[in-house]
């Protein structure tokens, strides 16, 4: 009877432990998590984040008041239940607010909540703003002029002298005091009378005329201005949570807001951000406005139905491959040399098949850019040599995917995409780039020439200043340049990085690469601030204006750095000039401005034009409405849906191994019975 006992505890013990093991191990994964971005915000606050990897994120929390209608380029309204354009100028343009819409701690979405959120962006001056509505907003002259250096929106100086405030000095002084006491309404925003007679100003960028109706005026007349603010610099931000962390301070970010960021209207809320922003955690937002109005709003702004998110930032190549196969992540990517192992190795037999990727063409441009300010690099025949040395076929290669030889990138003339077509796109039809190491040499004896260095090629001739070897000039081939590029670099990276470093060892010069973290990135707002060579910081455009989001930014000194696409500071006089007004002339006047403008870019080369490409996502197969936008480099987790439970693989040996040591403990007393 005692033995029996002691059997029977045994087994029961072994059903409890079983039991456990299938209820902690064994059990379909619940937790939807995505870990297709490589890189992590650069911040929190879509005021001042400006990285392609911010977009699903913004996407999910934030609201505008117009909407990209999934993956279309075509526009839908979302907080604003319809909107009016005066085409014949093509700058006004008054927007009805949904009278039902909230941000998700319950505060009402009105006028003046847009008239907040736009002003607010525009005086801190920082990336998205600074780039998406300069010359359209404000006035990018006074913005770029460092004896000014202030976003200040168009008609600020008035308003405020309206309703009361008083502005005098020169230029610089009264653009200083608006944008104090701009910084004050907005820091202590509280709809009293004073504030309202500024909002309601009709001279000015926007104009807040009734609780629920708002106008935007343009500068000048300017046709993409509803593609402009479907960005996430269209974003609608609560008040009352800016001005209680820290409020509004002209030229300067808000630290507390791009930490932890900031309250929305979207259907997720933020629920939790990791150190460093390395898992962010997304719950659906309790009271979106949405909710009860699904039939009235377009589908873009549906409530969420996968009710929690997790998106785990800058995991490892294999980490990211390694979850998806196992089922941990529904949402990856991989390079296109990782496609037949992330295929074959999907942990659901059945559908290890080419379904699995989801690829979609990329407009813009990726590069090598080539800072102008530095030694060396400041000369065009130097310049010229490493643009003839690189291996582009190498290049593209790299981006044949492994499971059925498709190329997941194609290879372009930058700045511009060839999707805006030959008026824009390369009219002078230049060659595609192409290696010449015989060109490439002929361009660096004429650098050596003239910057006093010579080279050793792997042949073991010099070229360059020759007759000072030894002497006056410097052997070039000692030096060692540096490319720069955002941690933790990617496959691809690194593979494009090794191309490059072997095709100028070519031509004797000697090439290695560093990374650096996206916050390190952020500071790269000046020339001299900036690596001589950096990768990854390509140039996506906003929105599809071929001049105003591709060419300008990549050549615009204006947008030097970080928060602009000019990595290389391309200063050139001619094409400043160009860059005045360009962008709102009409289309006839911008294709023939185009045939001089595309001679002087080509000669600039301050950029290596790698193959732009393809932005592919692994999608798990009981993962539908999966829709991505190219354009904002957005996918919508509000749009998902889970078919059943989603399942994993995680943790079948370990149940296996327990039941394997239960079973050996009830053998080994079962002689004793």
């Amino acid at each position: 009877m005692k033995n029996s006992l002691k059997v029977l505890i045994v087994v029961i013990v072994a059903i409890i432990l079983i039991g456990t093991a299938f209820l902690v191990l064994y059990h379909p994964t619940e937790q939807f998590t995505d870990t297709a971005q490589a890189i992590a915000p650069d911040e929190l606050d879509p005021a001042t984040g400006f990285f392609i990897s911010d977009g699903p994120l913004y996407s999910a929390v934030f609201n505008t008041l117009v909407e990209y209608n999934g993956s279309s380029t075509s526009i839908v309204p979302v907080l604003a239940s319809n909107y009016t354009v005066l085409h014949h100028n093509d700058k006004n343009y008054t927007f009805n607010i949904r009278p039902y819409a909230n941000f998700s701690n319950g505060q009402q979405l009105n006028a003046s909540s847009v008239w907040f959120s736009f002003y607010r962006g525009i005086i801190m001056g920082q990336g998205p703003y600074a780039s998406d509505y300069s010359g359209i907003l404000f006035n990018g002259t006074c913005y770029a002029n460092t004896s000014i250096g202030i976003a200040l929106p168009n008609g600020t100086i008035p308003a405020l002298e309206s309703a009361g405030y008083k502005i005098t000095g020169n230029i610089s002084q009264q653009y200083k005091t608006a944008a104090m006491d701009l910084d004050n309404i907005l820091s202590h925003f509280n709809y009293n009378a004073t504030e309202m007679k500024v909002m309601t100003y009709k001279g000015q960028a926007l104009v807040v005329n009734s609780n629920d109706n708002v106008s935007i005026n343009t500068m000048v007349p300017y046709a993409y201005l509803l593609q402009d603010i479907a960005g996430w610099w269209g974003d609608i931000v609560e008040p009352s949570y800016v001005d209680a962390h820290g409020g509004v301070t002209y030229n300067t970010p808000n630290s507390y807001l791009d930490a932890n960021g900031v309250i929305g209207s979207g259907p997720y809320i933020i629920s939790s951000v990791g150190k460093g922003f390395s898992t962010i955690v997304l719950k659906a937002n309790p009271n979106y406005w949405v909710d009860g109005h699904n039939s009235s709003v377009p589908a873009i702004a549906q409530p969420a139905h996968i009710k929690t998110v997790v998106i785990k930032y800058g995991l490892s190549h294999a980490d990211r491959l390694e979850d998806f196969d196992k089922g941990i992540s529904q949402i990856s990517t991989i390079a296109p040399t990782s496609f037949k192992q992330m295929i074959d190795g999907y942990h659901i037999a059945a559908d290890r098949n080419s379904s699995l990727a989801h690829a979609y063409p990329e407009v813009g441009d990726c590069d090598i850019s080539i800072n102008v300010a530095y030694q060396y690099t400041n000369n065009t025949h130097f310049r010229e040599a490493l643009y003839d040395a690189m291996n582009y076929n190498a290049e593209l290669k790299i981006y044949d995917n492994n499971y059925n030889g498709t190329a997941e990138a194609y290879q372009e003339l930058g700045p511009l995409s060839p999707v805006y077509g030959h008026a824009y796109y390369n009219p002078d039809n230049f060659s595609l780039p192409a290696q010449n190491l015989t060109a490439a040499i002929q361009n660096l004896t004429k650098a050596g020439q003239e910057m006093n260095f010579y080279v050793k090629l792997p042949s073991g001739k010099y070229i360059g200043n020759t007759t000072s070897i030894n002497s006056h000039a410097t052997d070039l081939s000692k030096h060692d340049f540096v490319i720069t590029g955002i941690s933790p670099l990617s496959t691809v990276s690194t593979s494009e990085l090794a191309v490059a470093i072997s095709s100028f060892s070519d031509i004797g010069l000697k090439f290695s690469t560093t990374a650096v973290t996206g916050s390190v990135v952020s500071t790269w707002t000046t020339n001299t601030s900036t690596p001589q060579f950096t990768i990854d910081l390509g140039w996506d455009p906003d929105y599809p204006d071929p001049i105003g989001q591709q060419l300008i930014p990549v050549y615009d000194v204006a947008e030097g750095g970080t928060y602009g696409g000019n990595m290389a500071w391309v200063d050139n006089s001619t094409l400043q000039k160009y860059f005045t007004n360009l962008d709102f002339q009409n289309r006839s006047t911008q294709i023939h401005e185009m045939k001089n403008i595309s001679k002087i870019v080509y000669n600039q080369y301050a950029y290596l034009w790698l193959p732009m490409p393809d932005d592919v996502w692994f999608v798990a197969p009981d993962v539908h409405g999966f829709v991505f936008n190219p354009i904002t480099s957005s996918y919508f987790y509000n749009l998902m849906t889970v078919s059943g439970k989603l399942t994993s693989s995680v943790g079948f040996m370990s149940i296996y191994t327990l039941v394997a040591n239960i079973e050996m403990a009830i053998t080994d007393i079962a002689p004793k019975l």
